[in-house]
């Protein structure tokens, strides 16, 4: 049973790293509907009702694009902490050679 949880745990890692790398790509913000700036009442209820159903798709573009924006920050936020860490660790490292080496070890 576990070889196959090893499946689509190594699937979902590897779209969670090409999220994490190509987030942008798949931020857009939208644009609001014409219809909301356009001069003029409406012309009719049928003209408000789009409008109406527009502006809502919109709103749910928006929350969308603000979803995409903050997975994006968080994956540059844990991209950065593990190279921080990759860093430090690499330089602990350096300086234990380094004493290994001023202790003439």
């Amino acid at each position: 049973m576990a070889p196959e949880r090893i499946v689509p745990i190594a699937f979902l890692a590897a779209l969670i790293a090409l999220a994490s790398s190509e987030a942008s790509a798949y931020c857009s913000e939208p644009s609001a509907p014409y219809c909301a700036s356009r001069s003029g009442a409406f012309d009719d209820e049928w003209d408000f009702d789009r409008c109406k159903r527009e502006m809502e798709s919109y709103k749910d573009d928006v929350e969308t694009f603000i979803g995409c924006n903050n997975d994006e920050a968080k994956a540059a936020i844990e991209k950065a902490r593990s190279d921080n860490e990759n860093a430090t660790s690499k330089y602990n490292d350096a300086v234990g050679d380094f004493n290994r080496r001023a202790s003439g070890g």
